[in-house]
């Protein structure tokens, strides 16, 4: 599930995303830009021992200036495969990414420009976000949980923050599908993901930071959701890089 619009470039290895008939294969220089909120099985495919991608997540008050200057650019609803990745727009990626993790080494309004950048090269290629819009019950739900995944969440919790009854937010969840417990689940589980790809934390203290005081547990749920364990993970058949600005849900 991605949280936020984001950009993903495969640097080495084979990834695949579906969800129902949608369905992409990206190779070592594609990339893909998904939108927000979307939902997709993935299979990532190491190369020579690793699988290696980087991500970046622009920045929401770029994204709505560029979708005002690119108005005839429709926006991205689900996710857009790119294979054509020119030199020059992978220049524009790299330069992004060095600028959004550590941009304390470099002005504010050069971070900015280099994320326009992108943002340009993806209106020229057809493709541009949006933060606008109404975000389902669902989306709402998430953004809250990630505001403190420690907490022992429920139901009538979640539902008294978004403004409506337990069983007001049941009803909603479950037209889309889902449950409050799957939407939770499903939170601290891509949150642990990300941490045991990009982090070098302990996986305890992952687990605790996404809501499991028993590491057993964790690990336990964590092998259901992904069918590997966080050790396996953390062995070195699947690595990550990840380029992102530090963020508030």
């Amino acid at each position: 599930m991605t949280e936020f619009p984001t950009i993903v470039l495969i640097r080495q290895g084979h990834k695949q995303m579906t969800r129902g008939a949608l369905h992409f294969d990206l190779q070592a220089g594609h990339a893909v830009v998904v939108a927000a909120g979307q939902a997709f099985d993935l299979v990532s495919t190491p190369a020579d021992g690793a699988f290696v991608s980087s991500f970046l997540v622009p920045s929401s008050h770029l994204i709505e200036e560029i979708a005002a200057a690119y108005a005839e650019v429709p926006i991205l609803r689900d996710a857009h495969p790119i294979a054509d990745v020119e030199r020059e727009f992978l220049d524009a990626f790299d330069r992004a990414i060095a600028a959004v993790s550590d941009p304390r080494r470099l002005p504010p309004k050069i971070v900015e420009n280099r994320e326009r950048e992108v943002l340009i090269w993806l209106a020229h290629k057809g493709v541009k976000f949006s933060h606008s819009g109404p975000a389902d019950v669902a989306q709402r739900v998430r953004s809250l949980l990630l505001q403190d995944l420690t907490r022992n969440w429920q139901a009538r919790d979640a539902a008294a923050s978004v403004g409506m009854s337990e069983a007001t937010l049941r009803r909603h969840l479950q037209k889309l599908g889902v449950s409050f417990q799957q939407v939770l689940t499903d939170v601290r589980m891509s949150r642990a993901l990300a941490l045991l790809q990009v982090t070098d934390d302990a996986i305890g203290r992952i687990a605790l930071d996404v809501g499991y005081e028993s590491p057993s547990r964790f690990a336990a749920r964590f092998k259901r959701r992904f069918a590997v364990s966080p050790s396996e993970v953390r062995s070195g058949a699947l690595t990550s890089s990840i380029g992102e600005r530090k963020r508030h849900a």
